[in-house]
């Protein structure tokens, strides 16, 4: 075509497809190229919903809120997990692996309160630990098992009529479905993630890197907590004897409450030591079955440098006083 050297609109329109148009102002010796690419009616709306379903913030249908990650447009969409056979506190189980993270997923900002666990299950107690109360509305859902934790998760995501994540047998997982967009628990790999990157740095603990903390920074077994846990933090007061209310703290680097404390939390993958050197995993979930599942993150029970560490691990399959749960599901 030859125009005129002031702005045009070119539409481009087929039928059967979603008519496309572009601005253009031609320009006098040059030549200029429109290049467009037509999509069907269908195309365009599964489009539009794949842009609705990465947006910055997801409202459950509890009123629980999740927000999006993008690792692999941070500065560490790449990482190693574990720790350092040096590091003071270094447990057995936090061997050194690379992994990569490129799928952008969602993450609770809290974790799973008792309020909200009984609408799934209206008889949950989360119960008491010598006369002081976990079972508040507002404090984390405990006495919770990985299973009941994964099937909360099939339940919300039925609720809202997203594809389950996870595969189950007469009410038991047995195991899961990676390309599925419905809630599902964290992957250990996005809660390391998650916890300790900031910038381009990994944080060692919730805090920094340094032992013990200066600041009121989270929930842990403190100076009141003695007579309950039996060890302290000798010195640190966060004012709660048991779990607090989630969000009581200073939320972290990322906008996520109670990742280092309070209580810990179930993740997705199933419980190995892995092997040392081993080649890099991207979006790693881990085995499809398995006996125990891993433990991330310290509680309102723990009190010692290897506890605290943001890496640390621990594993079970049976619920506890100090392990609750948060969401996460996949963008796309």
């Amino acid at each position: 075509m030859s125009l005129p050297a002031v702005e045009h609109t070119v539409e481009v329109s087929l039928e059967g497809y979603a008519t496309v148009s572009q601005r253009v102002t031609p320009r006098p010796g040059l030549a200029q190229l429109v290049d467009v690419t037509l999509q069907t009616q269908a195309q365009t709306q599964q489009a539009a919903s794949a842009a609705r379903s990465t947006q910055r913030e997801l409202t459950t249908a509890l009123g629980q809120t999740l927000l999006l990650f993008k690792p692999a447009e941070s500065a560490l969409p790449d990482f190693t997990m574990g720790s350092s056979r040096r590091e003071p506190g270094r447990r057995a189980n936090e061997v050194l692996r690379p992994v990569a993270l490129r799928r952008a997923f969602y993450l609770q900002t809290t974790e799973v309160t008792n309020a909200q666990f009984r609408q799934f299950q209206s008889g949950h107690n989360s119960g008491q630990i010598n006369g002081v109360s976990l079972n508040q509305e507002h404090q984390p859902a405990v006495q919770v098992s990985w299973q009941q934790a994964a099937a909360f998760c099939n339940w919300l995501s039925a609720k809202e009529g997203l594809p389950l994540f996870y595969r189950q047998s007469n009410g038991i997982v047995t195991g899961y479905n990676s390309s599925a967009t419905g809630y599902r628990l964290p992957s250990e790999a996005e809660w390391a993630w998650a916890a300790r990157a900031s910038g381009a740095k990994l944080l060692l603990f919730p805090w920094g890197d340094t032992f013990p903390p200066t600041v009121i920074a989270e929930n842990y077994a403190d100076d009141t907590s003695a007579h309950v846990t039996g060890r302290v933090l000798n010195g640190y007061k966060d004012g709660h004897v048991a779990s607090a209310p989630v969000a009581s703290f200073k939320a972290n680097q990322h906008g996520l409450f109670d990742m280092g404390g309070n209580v810990s939390e179930w993740v997705h993958d199933v419980y190995t030591i892995p092997p040392a050197n081993g080649a890099t995993q991207t979006d790693p979930l881990g085995g499809q079955t398995g006996d125990n599942f891993v433990i991330r993150g310290a509680a309102w029970t723990h009190a010692k440098l290897s506890e605290l560490r943001l890496t640390y691990r621990d594993y079970g399959q049976a619920g506890r006083d100090d392990v609750g749960f948060r969401l996460a599901r996949y963008a796309e």
